[in-house]
Order: C-alpha cells, then structure tokens, then sequence
C-alpha cells in the first residue's frame, strides 16, 4: 500500500516536472537563438552607418569595428561580391534579400546569420553581413537546461519526501483497520478502530465499530440465552415434575383424594389430573421458550399493556403453587392507571421472575400490587420476608445456580433479577429494590406510550 502511494506521488510529480520543464527548455533554446540573432542585426545596424556611398572607392577604405572570435562580420557590393570582411566570397540567401531591400535572418546550417541593406529608398548600394556559430545559444541553453535539471531533480525529492509522509498517513488507518477486522476475525469481539484523522478512513471504522458492537450484542444476548432459558424453564419443569411425583406417590401409597405428596404439594386422586397439570406446565415452558427466542432475537415490540390482563394472568398461572404451600397471591389493581407500553412477552417474563423471586426467597403472603407513582404506573411485588442482607446486589448475575426454582448461587439471588432487570431496561423501564428489610419489596417501573413521561 504504502509503496503503490509513493510510487503513485513520485510518478505524478515526475510527469508534472516533464510537462513544464519540457516546453520551457525549448522555449529557452528559441530565446537564446533571438537573442544572439538580434545581437548580429545590432552589430550590422551600428557597421551599416559607416559604410561610405562608394564601397570601392580606393581612397576611402573601410574599417571594420572588432569583433569575438567566432564571428564573421562582411560588407558586400550590390552585386553581392564580398568587399571586405569575412563570409563567403558570393552573397548568400540573407544577403540577396537584404539586396532587395529588407534586413534578413535564418539559421545555415551551424550558423546563424543576419544581413542588413544599406542605402534609403529603392537603392541598396551595400549589404552588411554577420555570422556566428549556431552552438553558442545552445551551450548557453545546456547551462539553464542542467540548472533546470537539478531544480526538477530537488522538486523530485521533495514530493518522494511528501510522498513518504502522505503514504505513512493514508496507509497507517488502512493497515489500523486491517488489524482490528483480524482481532474481530480471531473472536476479540472488544476491539475496536480508533479514530485516525483521515475523514473517509474514520467512516469506515465508525462503521466498523458499529458493525462489531451490534455483533458482540447478538452473540452476548444469544450466550446469555442459554443461561436465561434454564432459568426461566426451571420453574415450570419443576411445576411438572412435583405434579408428577406427588401423582405417582399418592398411587403408590394410596392416599386419599387429596392428601399432600411429599413434595409438600397437594396431589391429585386421579393420575389423569397430575398428567393434565403437569401438560399445562409443559406448554408454559412453551411460551417462556417463544417469548425467550423472540426477546433474544431482539425483536422490536412497542402495543399497549394491558397490565390488568397480565395480572390476572399471572395469578391464574401462580395461585396454586403458593397456594399448596401455606403462602397466598393476592393481586391489587388501582383504578385508572396511566397508560403503558412495551412487549407482553417481557411483561410476562418479568412478573414470572419477580414471583419465582418472592416464593423462593421470601415468606408470607405474596402481594402484587398496580398503582400510579407520580404519573408513572408502578407494580410492586412483596412478601413479608425478612429481605435480603444489606450491601447485597440482588441484581447481581450470579454463576453456579442453585436451587431448581430460585437459580440461585452463592447465597445471591443469581439470574432471575438480573434477566427481570435488562428486560425492563430494554422496555425504558426501571427496576429497583424500592424496600430492602422487612417485607421487601421490588417496584417495576413500566414505561408509558409516546406522551408519557421519561423515566
């Protein structure tokens, strides 16, 4: 890259260099030939008025003026004879012109030569002839040509030297973004293309950029998919198994109707009962699997909540398993609540986290309650537990779950809050432990429609 730049600068100005220096060294060739030309017709102008009426008057002869060696200089009769001086013994072409009557120049062969008449009028009595070598304006013309030379030779240089620094400094971004697509293709979904000055090499590590964090975002959400659907489908597969072995432990040793299985749950009479619930479980895993899928996929949902609805949902899906085990659901709905948006299937995912949190943690009757908090519709879900330690982060994505219900790891409260957590925060929403100890109490902020307030 950085040589295709330099060669590419060296070449653009080496044609720049040959496209003036060319014309101009033949213009200076032709000005160095008019000068000495018009140098022979001043010399022949300045002979011209001191050659006397009769060039072949024995007692007036001529004298001619010095001249530099090299240059001829010759006074010719009207018959273009040489009379005196040096040339050709015969008039040439420029001396049969100046016979005529006008002042000639022309380059013969390697000389350069000029001939002015002398007389006035129609009679041309005498002709002045000089000459030089045609070589002089030429070696005068190599001295400027080699000064051009090294001028263009040190223009060169320059643009090379230009030519390095701009190939370091178009190359560098390109070879700064080849490296961070490498590190992207190697799995280093972090790196990232730093800006570098260059305006059109910046756009393309914005995009860059932008391309690898919505990247390092789908792969995060589709990792963290894995862990989130475990979570979210412990509940319901351990909802069917209890229906299951409390069926299979009342049949084994005969209970009655509805004596408690030794998971502490009530258990049917007929198996068929157990069987039918335990499929109600399954097909709740079903949705929580869809509504999992669609959120991992990030898929845009803004309807408006019907909070009431999912409410009522949620206690007819939660009010028998607290129930089995002494803890009642009670669901409070205000009147006229402000209005909500987002995606039902977050909604549902989110009050099936904070359930499972209050059971599985907590004791005492769960209350669930939808009000207005200063123009904002709230949903608060408490229990009368003791609550969580102080200083503990209860949202905290905790590894290593533990219990099948709760996933909870190391004393934390693992993934359940932190999945409700994002889910609300992906909606505009806000999730906070608005109580801590006693009765602890989580509130769900729920974003509302176009005109609601931000929260």
């Amino acid at each position: 890259m950085r040589r295709r730049i330099l060669r590419a600068v060296i070449v653009a100005v080496v044609c720049a260099v040959l496209l003036f220096a060319v014309p101009l060294a033949v213009a200076a060739l032709r000005l160095y030939r008019q000068d000495e030309v018009r140098e022979l017709q001043q010399l022949a102008d300045r002979v011209a008025v001191t050659v006397p009426a009769d060039v072949h008057h024995p007692h007036d002869p001529m004298e001619l003026p010095r001249v530099e060696a090299g240059t001829w200089l010759g006074v010719y009769d009207e018959g273009a004879r040489l009379v005196t001086g040096a040339g050709p013994a015969r008039g040439d072409g420029p001396v049969r012109e100046a016979l005529a009557g006008r002042a000639s120049s022309r380059l013969l062969g390697d000389w350069l030569v000029a001939a002015v008449p002398v007389g006035s009028g129609e009679r041309v009595r005498a002709v002045v002839r000089a000459g030089a070598p045609a070589d002089g304006p030429l070696r005068r013309a190599a001295l400027t040509w080699a000064g051009m030379l090294a001028l263009a030779a040190l223009v060169v240089g320059v643009g090379a030297v230009l030519g390095v620094r701009s190939s370091r400094r178009l190359a560098h971004p390109l070879e700064a973004l080849a490296a961070t697509a490498g590190r992207l293709e190697s799995g280093d979904l972090a790196a990232r293309a730093a800006p570098s000055g260059l305006p059109e090499a910046d756009e393309v590590a914005a995009a860059l950029n932008r391309a690898a964090a919505r990247i390092e975002g789908l792969l995060r959400r589709e990792r963290a998919f894995s862990a989130d659907a475990s979570h979210q489908l412990r509940t319901a597969l351990t909802r069917a198994r209890l229906e299951l072995e409390s069926a299979l432990a009342t049949e084994q040793g005969g209970r009655g109707p509805h004596t408690p299985g030794p998971t502490g749950v009530e258990a049917p009479a007929d198996p068929r009962d157990a069987m039918r619930a335990a499929l109600e479980a399954l097909a709740r895993m079903e949705t929580t699997l869809d509504d999992l899928l669609a959120l991992a996929r990030d898929l845009p949902e803004q309807a408006p909540l019907d909070v009431a609805g999912l409410l009522a949902d949620a206690e007819r899906r939660w009010h028998g398993e607290p129930a089995a085990v002494g803890r009642p659901l009670r669901v409070v709905v205000e009147e006229q609540l402000p209005e909500a948006a987002g995606s039902a299937r977050a909604a549902r995912q989110i009050l099936d986290v904070l359930l499972a949190n209050a059971l599985a943690h907590g004791s005492g009757m769960v209350t669930v309650t939808a009000r207005e908090a200063a123009g904002v519709l709230a949903v608060d879900v408490e229990d009368e537990g003791p609550g969580p330690p102080e200083g503990e982060d209860v949202f905290a994505r905790r590894r290593g779950a533990g219990g099948p219900a709760d996933g909870a790891g190391d004393g934390g409260h693992g993934i359940g809050l932190a999945l409700a957590r994002s889910l609300v925060e992906a909606e505009g929403g806000r999730l906070m432990l608005s109580r801590r100890a006693p009765h602890p109490r989580f509130t769900w902020l729920v974003a509302g429609g176009r005109d609601g307030p931000a929260l």
